[in-house]
């Protein structure tokens, strides 16, 4: 791993950096060993389970995804507080000495075209973006996506009410990493409403617009109407130089408008050659789901709320989609798998788009109070149940899921 510029100190550090490379204390209940053909559950301890996957998953995950504790202090059903609460200093340290190892660990897993993603709202987030940067390095910051989690105004806070959290994403590699890509939004096909022969396309004007900035002599010239008259550069240039425009004449369309002047557009077409439809970089500002859907799909699944504040299968999703293309088997994984979003996520972006891409979930046995589950663990697996046995019901066939366990963290029969 290069040396990143970036450090970030607590009382700890040392002992949480040798953490990372001390061997486990446990071992898993059977021999593990990579299949792409099937999912993963494991139950345990994730900094062991974390050390006893690698030799077998060294450097063949695309994508990661973690929703660690916050440290709110929050009475939650899992560990949410770290250290005293009474003391920022005490609280930080704890909780960055359970992230750096973990973290660590993560960056070995990576592909080298793969993407660590980290969800964290505004306590922690100076503190897990310094430490992300060192373990991956400032120069491979992909982006800090702000999800806005709630759309209504709440209470619980008199100054400014909170409605945002934060993804940080982070190559292992920024110049191994793929361009991200979504599908265009239906509103933004219905702009392709012009067609010919080689399908749906829309018009972009050739003139760029916006200020003068480092203009181009070779992007500045006049071109030649149908009539025989002169088209002169409207604005400081246009997008193509004379070169491109020529090599792609068919692609220029010259019009006049309302006041008898030459307009020069190009079409920019929906599909490719191939068929394969146009898609259109993410964008940083995410809102198409809140947690009030992740709440509602677990009481669609279960039937009741078991956990609060699950993450939106939907959010994921989308995540996965941005990094892997259509119809992968890229390895997914995710370590604090709560109550099985991403496991959700995973088999249905499978169904979706025919993918077969196996997820590797990781969550401790830790105990909960509930007369059917009794610990977050079996949430997890009783989410990933539910989705598969629905997905089967419409004619999907998911991968087999198999299950291992840390020794001295038994499952629940």
């Amino acid at each position: 791993m290069e040396p990143s510029r970036t450090l970030i100190d607590w009382p700890g550090r040392r002992a949480a950096w040798i953490s990372a490379s001390d061997p486990p204390k446990s071992v898993l209940d059977q021999k593990f060993q990579h299949d792409p053909r099937r999912h993963t559950l494991v139950c345990g301890d994730n900094l062991d389970a974390l050390k006893l996957l690698l030799p077998s998953l060294e450097r063949k995950v695309r994508v990661i995804y973690i929703d660690p504790p916050y440290n709110t202090g929050n009475g939650l059903l899992y560990n949410d507080r770290f250290g005293s609460w009474g003391r920022d200093g005490d609280r930080h340290a704890a909780w960055l000495s359970m992230m750096a190892p973990r973290l660590l660990l993560a960056w070995r897993f990576l592909r080298d075209d793969g993407v660590f993603f980290a969800s964290i709202d505004d306590r922690e987030l100076p503190r897990l973006r310094l430490l992300c940067d060192e373990v991956f390095g400032e120069d491979n910051l992909v982006s800090t996506v702000i999800w806005r989690k709630k759309v209504v105004r709440g209470r619980g806070n008199r100054h400014i009410l909170p409605q945002t959290e934060y993804i940080l994403a982070y190559a292992r590699d920024i110049n191994a990493l793929p361009p991200f890509h979504e599908n265009l939004t239906p509103g933004m096909k219905k702009e392709y409403a012009h067609h010919d022969s080689l399908g749906p396309y829309k018009k972009i004007p050739l003139a760029k617009s916006g200020t003068r900035q480092s203009p181009r002599p070779n992007l500045y010239y006049s071109l030649m109407a149908p009539d025989g008259s002169e088209i002169p550069c409207p604005t400081h240039q246009w997008r193509w130089s004379r070169e491109t425009v020529e090599r792609r004449k068919n692609e220029i369309l010259m019009e006049k408008n309302r006041k008898g002047r030459w307009t020069v557009y190009t079409k920019q077409y929906l599909r490719s050659p191939e068929g394969e439809e146009r898609k259109r970089t993410p964008e940083s500002y995410y809102d198409r789901v809140t947690t009030s859907d992740g709440t509602a799909e677990m009481k669609e699944l279960f039937g009741e709320v078991i956990l609060d504040f699950p993450k939106p299968s939907r959010l994921i999703r989308d995540l996965i989609s941005w990094a892997t293309p259509r119809g992968s088997s890229d390895p997914v994984m995710d370590f604090f798998a709560g109550s099985g979003s991403t496991g959700q996520a995973v088999l249905e972006l499978n169904a979706q788009d025919g993918g077969s891409r196996p997820f590797y979930l990781v969550q401790s046995d830790d105990p909960i109070v509930h007369p059917e589950f009794r610990s977050i663990y079996e949430i997890c697996r009783g989410r990933v149940e539910r989705v598969i046995k629905r997905l089967e019901k419409t004619g999907h066939s998911p991968l087999e899921v198999r299950e291992y366990r840390v020794v001295g963290y038994p499952l629940k029969p």
